[in-house]
Order: structure tokens, then sequence, then C-alpha cells
């Protein structure tokens, strides 16, 4: 399905809805704000902070699904979404996050080994180290690490879209591991990456427009975006066997 149509259906799914989507939205980033100023005050509060924002991440991502399906959600339904107990989905997230960062942990390691090697060859070239000869041998070997050093950025890149879908996969699976989510994410990506790529890409005109509002507009725009990104993923996974018709 082309982009226009994957955001034609997000726009569908918003339509009566996009002042609840916004306030939703503020509420989310507000309350999130309040939790980190906050807990930076006392010992281990940034600390805590940080362990929460994941699974109230998830409570918000949950939140559009909701609305997406044409449930009632509240302004604060994401702290019970991120924080319930009835699936371990706080658990679950960072179960997810954890066997992400496992499958980036090489194209990390990649990207930072890269760039070590460009410092070095630039820090060689400006002290005209003996094992650079020539200004010949300096061009090529600075070419080849700047090239070696965007293929490892690109295949980074590559491998976290791979599992971006992740958690919409546990949303709708919540039987399953944060593991398998993550495996069922790139099992879905394949062949799709550049579909994804292109989609998250047609959103940076309206970003630029939001950053005009003062960031105002990005109440607007991260649900927009965030249902996007949901209808993207039903047309890739299908509808779940059944949707839950819950208000919260």
């Amino acid at each position: 399905m082309k982009t226009s149509q994957i955001r034609a259906q997000a726009r569908e799914k918003l339509s009566g809805n996009w002042g609840k989507a916004a306030l939703l939205t503020f509420t989310f980033l507000a309350i999130n704000f309040i939790i980190s100023y906050g807990l930076q005050f006392i010992i281990l509060g940034p600390l805590l902070s940080f362990i929460l924002l994941f699974p109230l991440t998830f409570g918000l991502l949950s939140s559009y699904f909701r609305m997406n399906d044409e449930n009632k959600v509240g302004y604060f339904a994401f702290l019970e979404l991120g924080l319930s107990n009835s699936y371990s989905y706080f658990g679950k997230t960072w179960s997810v996050i954890f066997h992400t960062f496992l499958k980036l942990l090489i194209p990390i390691l990649l990207v930072i080994g890269c760039d070590i090697l460009l410092v070095l060859v630039n820090r060689a070239y400006l002290t005209s180290s003996v094992w650079i000869t020539n200004s010949i041998s300096n061009f090529i070997l600075t070419l080849f690490t700047v090239i070696l050093f965007f293929t490892a950025i690109f295949y980074l890149i590559m491998k976290q879209f791979s599992y971006k879908l992740s958690l919409f996969v546990l949303y709708d699976n919540p039987e399953i591991s944060g593991k398998e989510a993550v495996e069922k994410s790139a099992e879905l990506m394949k062949g799709n990456i550049w579909s994804l790529i292109c989609l998250n890409l047609s959103f940076l005109g309206w970003a630029f427009v939001s950053s005009l509002t003062f960031g105002i507009g990005l109440f607007w725009l991260i649900p927009y975006k965030q249902i996007s990104e949901i209808n993207f993923y039903r047309n890739l996974a299908g509808e779940p066997s059944f949707i839950k018709k819950e208000s919260f």
C-alpha cells in the first residue's frame, strides 16, 4: 500500500478525534515532564524516570491503537496501559527494549569502531604520521574509512527499522514474550523496510511546520504519525483475530 493511502487511512481513523488525540499527547508529554523533573531531586530519581519512560511510551502507543480500533480512550489511559500487570506489559516492554538492543549491538559496535578508525586516520593525516607517506595514500585511506563509516550507519538504520514494529506486535499479541515480538517484527519487515522509511520521511514537512508553531503542532503530528504506522503494521500483519472493545 502506498504511503499516501496509509496516511489517508490514519486521517480517516482520526476523523472527529483530532482534538482528543492532541490532548492525549499533551497529557503524556506533560506527565513525562513532571516525572522527569520531579524525580531528579531524589537519589536514583533519573534512573527511575528512565525505567518508567518506555512502559509509558508503550502505554501511549496502546492508547493510539485503541483509538485506531474505535475504542474509548481516556486522557490518562497510557498510565494504566503502560504499567498494567494484566499481561505484564511493564516487564515485556523492557524485554522488547533489551532484545532489540542485543540485536543492534553488533551494528552499534561497527559504527563506533568505524568512527574511531576515522578519527585515527584524520589524526594521522594532521600529524603527518610516518605510516601515511603521500597524499594519494591519504586520500584513498580517508575515502575508504568514510565509506566504511557511512555503510555502518546505513546498516544500523536498516536494522533499527527491522525491529521498529516490535511494540506493535506486542500490543496485538500480549501473550508472547519480548524476544518473540522482536523476531516477529523482523519477519514482518523483510522487504518492507524502505516502505516504512518512506512513510517516516513523508512527515518531515509536517515536522518543519510544527517547529514553526513552537512545537504546539506536535500534539497533532505525533498521533497522526503513530496511527499511520499502526495502519502500516496492520496492513502487513493483518487485523488481529478479535479487537477488544474496552474503555480506558
